[in-house]
Formats: C-alpha cells, structure tokens, sequence
C-alpha cells in the first residue's frame, strides 16, 4: 500500500510505519497471550520451571530427566489434587456458600495434597541426587527461608 501527499508524491514511510505498528501490536497481544497462558500452566510445572532455572544446563537437564521419567508415577496424584483444588473453588463461587460441603472438599484437596507429596517426594529425592553439589547448593540458596519471629 502507498501513501500519497497532497503533490501527489508517495509516502512510503506511512506504509513503513503502519507496518512497524502492526507489529508492535501483533508482539503486544502475542505476549499477553503467552502470558496468561504460562500462568494458567500447573503449578507443579511452574515450580520446576523456577526450580531448573535456579541450575546449570546440565543439573538442569538431569532434573528434568528425572521428572519426566518418573512423571507416570505422580501424575494420577497430581490429577487428583488438581481436581480436589476445583472443588474448592467450586465451592466458593457457588451462589450459596456451604460451609459443610467447603468443609469436605477441603478435607479431600488434604487428603489429595498428602498423596501428591508422599508420591512426588521420592521422585524429588532422585531428581535432587542427579545433581551436582554445586546444583544442590543452587536449590537450598534460591530457595525462601522463613525467619522465626524472635
């Protein structure tokens, strides 16, 4: 497409900056639409992707190795507390609030949550023995500490 001036000479420039625009546009909404989609991603997936970043390539590569090797070992668990997880937010966005049936589903999201971990722990276990010292130092230094209130 070209522009034209009022002499009737072509403003190319126009076209160049409507192009230069759009892909400013295009990058903007990609991005927010990346965005929101990393953040729907499980949150087992988000910690990993911290966690490994925390690492070396290597470390990195061996815990990944790791996770997903073992992955058929805790995904049923995993599924499990993702579904015990929208109950509670069922829950709570009913129109009527059900104390007792809260009560339940968090009871079960608990009961979810102490599978998943007693499941996933061992796999955790290995993943953190394929590391190297300095890799392990990596994870216990990016790690939060709590403070104990003195």
């Amino acid at each position: 497409m070209i522009f034209y001036d009022t002499n009737g000479r072509p403003r190319r420039w126009l076209a160049i900056g409507s192009l230069l625009l759009n892909l400013f546009f295009v990058a903007v909404i990609g991005g927010q639409y990346l965005r929101h989609r990393e953040d729907r991603a499980p949150i087992l997936m988000r910690v990993l992707q911290h966690v490994t970043a925390q690492l070396d390539a290597r470390d990195a590569e061996a815990f990944r190795t790791v996770i997903r090797q073992e992955a058929p070992h805790y995904a049923q668990a995993q599924e499990n507390l993702a579904r015990a997880r929208k109950e509670i937010d069922r829950q709570l966005q009913a129109p009527t609030f059900d104390a007792d049936a809260t009560r339940t589903a968090m009871r079960q999201w608990q009961a979810a949550w102490n599978i998943f971990v007693g499941t996933f722990s061992d796999v955790l276990v290995d993943a953190m023995g394929r590391l190297s010292p300095a890799g392990r130092r990596a994870l216990v230094n990016a790690a939060p500490h709590p403070r104990p209130d003195l």
